[in-house]
């Protein structure tokens, strides 16, 4: 924990929320202002254009990242250079099989090799991610990267009906109220983009009427957060046999099953927009009004659909998904490999838009953790303690009990015993001082009879 997290932490709620909107307020100058419209009426527009136009947009932008990336970045001047290709040798996406996959294990092992010498680190933005198998990865973007994320972004809320300005409320992995708080207000209000942060460790039944209380005195009609934290809501609105009308429920992070979509969309009379997206920032797709799929932005990046062998699939196969950065000059990333799968679909989408339609993305269905006191944890939040481990290569969590998880970790020769101390803290923050946790290292983390890995493995059913 950091000296400002223990100070925000220890402070009363008027002083967090100052402390909030302090951030907050840096975060706009960074982000928003005239840069941020500039781009939004571009993008826009973008969604409009033909196939054919996009495609050349795509590879203009491929052709002048290769090229900073040859020119600037140590890692991608060796690698090219190991393969005899020059950036003239990139001239459109049909050339994209030319440039090696990069894997998460290449970044790792570059990590310092793959800034470019160019960018000022002033410019230069970090973020971590552990997906969701808790194997760490860290990446760096420029400032530019992180006002074009939300420009994206805001074209998707703007699709569900969200205008920049209106009120929402947001139910993601932020600690935004102390875990050991007891009482309300589990929340925090963000003014200057009109947000109201709900804590996602204090969803027991006893404290959710408070939660459907704020929202209905600050009249909030739209809410955003991972499936599974609003799944826990609407759960306990179908158990009371009521319901709480919304105009949109916009979800991300993890996969949106049909079963969370069913309760969720009866709960709160109106459709789910999903969105799928990477702390990479190499991907962003998007669900329109028509509901017929997720749109692949293509302006945002490059995505490529293969095999094992990295060889394009048909359309409508399954493939992994690999893709590019058009825009993120600090780190490129080129042909990046992620962890996800995922298919894309022949019909374009019956609201017109350029960007093609894929199919949700394929990943893992992970349990709810239950809390002695009652609180669900949704798994994408147990993600964040992990983010930092650049020392963990792979882990699983295990609820044995309520009070106990076990937690599997794979450590490279640089693991240390400050890592397990800042990973059982990371959990302590978020989950409290009630349950234990013990770190098992093991070589590895057993797969299923056909392959599959689960990352969380709860042994407790949920109360409610």
């Amino acid at each position: 924990m950091s000296l400002l997290e223990d100070i925000y932490n220890k402070s009363p709620c008027f002083v967090q929320t100052v402390m909030l909107n302090i951030k907050a307020v840096e975060l706009y100058r960074e982000r928003y202002g005239k840069k941020f419209w500039k781009l939004f009426e571009q993008f826009d527009q973008n969604q409009w254009m033909s196939i054919a136009d996009l495609h050349e947009m795509q590879s203009l932008g491929l052709q002048n990242i290769v090229e900073h990336a040859y020119e600037t970045v140590p890692y991608y001047r060796r690698v090219l250079k190991e393969r005899h290709i020059v950036p003239s040798d990139i001239k459109s996406l049909d050339d994209l099989y030319k440039l090696p996959v990069l894997t998460k294990t290449d970044i790792k092992q570059n990590y310092k090799d793959l800034l470019s010498t160019t960018i000022s680190r002033k410019n230069v933005r970090h973020g971590h991610t552990s997906g969701t198998t808790g194997t760490p990865l860290n990446v760096s973007y420029d400032i530019q990267t992180c006002v074009l994320h939300h420009v994206a972004d805001w074209r998707q809320k703007k699709w569900a009906g969200l205008e920049y300005g209106n009120s929402y409320a947001s139910l993601q992995g932020r600690i935004v109220a102390p875990v050991s708080q007891k009482k309300p207000p589990f929340w925090r209000k963000n003014f200057i983009n009109n947000q109201l942060f709900l804590s996602a460790f204090h969803l027991t039944e006893a404290n959710l009427p408070y939660y459907f209380d704020k929202l209905a005195k600050d009249s909030i009609q739209f809410l955003e957060g991972y499936p599974s934290n609003i799944f826990i809501l609407a759960l306990y609105l179908k158990n009371k046999g009521i319901v709480f009308p919304m105009k949109a429920i916009l979800t991300s992070s993890e996969t949106l099953f049909d079963y969370q979509k069913e309760v969720i969309e009866q709960a709160f009379c109106c459709r789910i927009f999903d969105f799928y997206g990477m702390a990479e920032r190499v991907v962003f797709a998007s669900e329109c009004e028509k509901h017929q799929g997720h749109h692949l932005n293509l302006d945002y990046g490059i995505t490529e659909f293969l095999d094992s062998s990295y060889n394009p699939i048909q359309v409508g196969e399954l493939g992994t998904i690999v893709a590019t950065s058009l825009h993120n000059y600090a780190m490129p990333l080129l042909r990046y490999q992620t962890n996800d799968s995922c298919s894309l679909r022949a019909r374009p989408c019956a609201c017109g838009r350029g960007f093609p339609l894929m199919d949700a993305v394929a990943t893992k269905n992970e349990a709810i953790v239950t809390l002695p006191d009652g609180r669900l944890i949704s798994p994408s939040v147990l993600t964040h303690p992990f983010k930092p481990m650049v020392n963990v290569l792979e882990s699983q969590i295990i609820q044995e009990a309520k009070n106990l998880l076990r937690v599997k970790i794979v450590k490279n020769e640089f693991y240390s015993i400050k890592d397990e101390r800042k990973l059982v803290t990371g959990f302590a923050e978020r989950l409290g001082d009630d349950i234990k946790i013990e770190v098992e290292y093991v070589e590895k983390i057993s797969r299923t009879k056909n392959g599959k890995f689960k990352w969380v493995i709860s042994k407790i059913k949920p109360t409610f």
